[in-house]
């Protein structure tokens, strides 16, 4: 009996062991600092905000807007980080340069309206009816574990305010500052509370991309 129970013992010791540093996303758990690992590998749910990536044109803010090249380059590394295995959930605003980043999830993006009324969609003719209020509740109320979700300088801003309201971000102003693009706002659910871990330029490139 006492050999059985050792035994017992050690193979939960050796699964705790094999599974501790064992994480879905490794890739992105690398970007993270140090001090922060334990909280996200024990969070039972994920939710990425981004900022879309660069477009074409800093001086195109029409829904229809693209991505330049370093744009296309920082979503191809977003998606290294975030890894082959696509993401349970991707959201975005139906701003086409939100919508294209969001390709880095490696799944379907479900759009939803950039500011209330507009309803004109990325790649399809038909209307985008779901508002971000709507998009936010979903996603909060959700039982997937990873969730990415692409907006705009000051909509990054909401998803955090709302929640994680007492987390320290570049969200002081509101807004993000112009020059801010690449940042990963990771919000994890830990004990039935959200907290926010920010990955600084974690899929910037340089301006010769």
């Amino acid at each position: 009996m006492t050999w059985l129970r050792l035994l017992t013992a050690c193979l939960a010791l050796l699964a705790v062991s094999a599974c501790g540093d064992r994480f879905d996303r490794s890739e992105l758990l690398q970007a993270a600092p140090e001090d922060e690992l334990d909280a996200l590998r024990q969070a039972d749910r994920h939710i990425l905000v981004v900022r879309h990536a660069r477009k074409i044109d800093e001086a195109c803010n029409g829904l229809e807007c693209e991505l330049s090249a370093r744009g296309n380059a920082m979503v191809d590394r977003l998606g290294a980080l975030l890894g082959p295995r696509p993401m349970d959930a991707v959201l975005a605003s139906s701003a086409c340069r939100t919508v294209l980043t969001a390709r880095a999830g490696h799944a379907d993006v479900v759009q939803h309206q950039p500011a209330p009324g507009l309803d004109q969609a990325c790649g399809s003719d038909e209307p985008v009816t779901r508002s971000r209020a709507i998009a936010m509740l979903e996603t909060e109320e959700s039982r997937a574990r990873w969730t990415l979700v692409v907006e705009h300088s000051n909509t990054v801003c909401t998803w955090i305010a709302a929640f994680a309201p007492d987390a320290r971000s570049a969200c002081e102003e509101g807004s993000l500052p112009s020059s801010a693009y690449g940042d990963i706002f990771w919000l994890h659910r830990l004990d039935g509370d959200w907290h926010l871990v920010t990955l600084d330029d974690a899929f910037d490139v340089e301006a010769s991309q």
